[in-house]
């Protein structure tokens, strides 16, 4: 019976003083846990931050800031989405958000309950609110200073983090300095084996000839066959020597075989020995790294060769012998007289015409090399360096269309000749087929993955193609690869490049970094003009983030360097132009130097006709816009402007035309249908000038609302 009365009795508590029981429970549980001392203690830099965010977003949650413990968990959970004991969490905090949204839920709907008797509890809460209010001040302190260890935890982690990453970086630069050092090696041996092969190609066509020869003479001389069989052994042992590095040796077989050559083998028979030994000590030359060696090899071969030629002229391996030397050394007309002659005296043989067609380009004799390479792709058609030059020649002589067929023979030939796909990559980028240009520059990466012209070509194409973010990845791929101190022009040149495709991306803090990074650098390009450009960019990206006073000083370094600089000079008098006041005289002056270089200038016409109507010399800024609009007829601010100085001078006919005109192609142009409204009313024509403010007034309400709403009340 007493237990139903309570249950009565309870039934009868008002909504306010349930409230005050469960505040008054809640304090009493805060000053328990303080008095049992249950506090979170800050956890030093170097604890977990894991566990403190868990604990912290807990905490929250207790405490019913469930969206602030949210927060903390989604922060986190954006960089570690993988973590399941914080997932778990998570979905903890959002069941019991719900529970006590539900639960505010039910006591509105029972909030119209009125208890049949009053019942009073008389509680003195004075010191228990003090408690409540301690306790309470307290845990806030906790929380905040939970909330600073959180920060800074998040802080070293995240400067953690960025010290993995640069340490990663430099790992891989490593990686690929070392992966270039192989590749340049491995290019290095290729170009020596496809040489040598050459050569020996060569040799074998030399030998047989000889052999030919000899096997006359033997059989016209029996005995003249056991003397040249001593002097063969005598080469032979002489070869063998230098193979085995033993150069005095063979010196010494050598001249053994001068001394015993019979000289009734005649002529001929003499030099070609003679050429042979020499093409002997050539080759040991080209392939030993030993300067001092090879300068003593290389001069055996030429005393060599020289005694061939006197003993016979028209001993062609003698003549290629001395036109290489004449080529190490420089002298381009010997050497090309040289090979010339050997190329006379033996006209099949496609190594010959080659290197006389490498001469004749580096002579700029295009015409002539184009000839040496198509003859030498005749006699060997598998010979991919033949058909290469063949390419950069027709280039020279600007016949795209043949060299884009050569550099595609090339790579038929050898399917990684990376300096083929190279430039067909350029040819292709010239006629504006992007697509293909991109699939030739990665099959170069493909072959060679630390080609920085490749990497920088292709992002040259993407920013064509307007994929930015393509570009951007390309040319700091391109920056990877290069070192800064062996290649700090390049360097800058990629800083350059990627500025500008992140300017114009819209990324206009990072732009600024590597503008400044390339301006700081600019001291390891050799051309002032090129320095100048660097400047420039580098005064753009801060005249397009308001820093005016540090633009104006770079756009004057930009000109100090290059004073024919036609945007710095424009972009400069702009800058003066917006000067409070501005300063018309230096901006005009600036102006017209790039006119007079240049009158078909469209940006200089239209700069000048600004300056001009700023300072009411309407004639000249009317003759300067005509220009412009002439230039560039589709420039609808152009044909603003004029209309704006036709108005601003009186000729209000012209200005009525003129914004008339525009408007036909601009419908959208709500400034010149209230400049025009403004010239019809100067005309007397106030009816179309109501017109064009109303249309104003029922398409665009809110644009310049009360100067439309003052120019229509003047007309009533």
């Amino acid at each position: 019976m007493e237990e139903n009365n309570l249950q009565e009795q309870n039934k009868k508590l008002t909504k306010k003083q349930i409230k005050l029981i469960a505040i008054i429970s809640g304090a009493i549980i805060i000053i328990l846990l303080l008095l049992f001392g249950i506090r979170g203690g800050i956890k030093s830099g170097k604890a977990n931050a894991k566990k403190n965010l868990y604990n912290l977003a807990k905490t929250y949650a207790d405490r019913g800031e469930y969206d602030r413990a949210l927060n903390k968990l989604d922060s986190y959970l954006e960089k570690h989405g993988d973590d399941e004991d914080i997932w778990n969490l998570w979905n903890e905090i959002i069941e019991k958000k719900k529970e006590a949204e539900n639960a505010v839920g039910n006591s509105e709907v029972n909030s119209n309950y009125q208890p049949q008797n009053n019942f009073t509890i008389d509680v003195d809460t004075s010191d228990i609110s003090n408690a409540v209010k301690d306790a309470l001040e307290q845990t806030n302190r906790q929380a905040e200073d939970n909330r600073i260890a959180m920060e800074n935890l998040l802080k070293i982690q995240e400067n953690q983090q960025k010290l993995q990453e640069q340490q990663q970086r430099a790992e891989e630069q490593r990686k690929a300095e070392e992966k270039r050092a192989e590749e340049l090696k491995r290019q290095k041996e290729e170009e020596r084996k496809a040489e040598e092969a050459a050569r020996a190609e060569q040799q074998r066509i030399a030998e047989e000839k000889r052999k030919a020869e000899e096997a006359e003479a033997i059989r016209k001389n029996a005995e003249l066959k056991k003397k040249l069989d001593a002097v063969n052994e005598e080469i032979r042992k002489g070869k063998i020597a230098l193979g085995t590095g033993e150069d005095d040796k063979a010196l010494e077989h050598f001249d053994n075989a001068l001394n015993i050559m019979p000289p009734d083998a005649g002529k001929v028979v003499i030099a070609s020995k003679e050429s042979e030994m020499a093409q002997a000590l050539y080759d040991a030359a080209e392939k030993t790294d030993d300067k001092d060696k090879k300068k003593r090899l290389m001069k055996e071969a030429v005393e060599m060769a020289k005694k061939a030629v006197a003993d016979n002229p028209k001993d062609a391996t003698a003549h290629y012998i001395l036109a290489q030397n004449a080529l190490n050394n420089k002298d381009l007309n010997t050497a090309l007289e040289e090979m010339k002659a050997a190329v006379n005296y033996d006209p099949y043989n496609y190594l010959y015409y080659y290197n006389l067609g490498k001469i004749q380009y580096t002579q700029k004799k295009y015409s002539e090399a184009s000839s040496s390479f198509t003859t030498s792709c005749k006699l060997n058609d598998k010979f991919a360096p033949s058909r290469y030059n063949l390419g950069l020649t027709q280039k020279q002589l600007k016949n795209d269309s043949a060299a884009l067929d050569a550099f595609r023979k090339t790579i038929d030939i050898d399917p990684r000749h990376e300096k083929a796909y190279l430039e067909e990559g350029k040819i292709l980028t010239a006629r504006g087929d992007y697509t293909g240009a991109i699939v030739a520059y990665e099959e170069v990466l493909k072959i060679n993955n630390i080609n920085v012209q490749a990497a920088n070509l292709l992002a040259g194409v993407y920013y064509q193609k307007g994929n930015y973010d393509k570009a951007e990845e390309c040319y700091k791929r391109a920056l990877t690869m290069l070192d800064k101190d062996k290649d700090a022009a390049e360097m800058v040149m990629a800083k350059y490049n990627l500025s500008t495709v992140l300017f114009d991306h819209n990324k206009t803090a990072d732009a600024e970094k590597y503008a400044r990074e390339a301006y700081e650098s600019k001291d390891a390009l050799k051309s002032d003009i090129s320095k100048a450009d660097i400047i420039y960019n580098y005064a753009l990206i801060l005249d397009n983030m308001g820093k005016d006073e540090r633009a104006i000083s770079y756009y004057r370094e930009a000109l100090s360097k290059n004073s024919d600089h036609k945007k710095a000079k424009l972009n400069l008098g702009n800058k003066y132009l917006a000067l409070d006041p501005p300063d018309t005289d230096t901006a005009i002056n600036l102006f017209t130097q790039v006119y007079n270089k240049d009158n078909n200038n469209v940006e200089a016409n239209n700069q000048l006709g600004n300056a001009y109507l700023m300072i009411q010399e309407y004639s000249n800024a009317i003759k300067y816009y005509q220009n412009a609009l002439k230039l560039d007829s589709k420039n609808n601010a152009i044909r603003a402007n004029l209309a704006k100085a036709y108005a601003q001078s009186g000729d209000y006919d012209y200005a009525k035309a003129t914004y008339t005109e525009l408007l036909k192609v601009d419908k959208e142009n709500w400034d010149a249908y209230i400049e025009l409204a403004k010239v019809c009313m100067q005309l007397d024509d106030n009816d179309n000038a109501e017109k064009y403010l109303i249309y104003v007034q029922e398409k665009k309400p809110g644009y310049r609302k009360n100067e439309v709403k003052e120019l229509l009340d003047s007309l009533l």
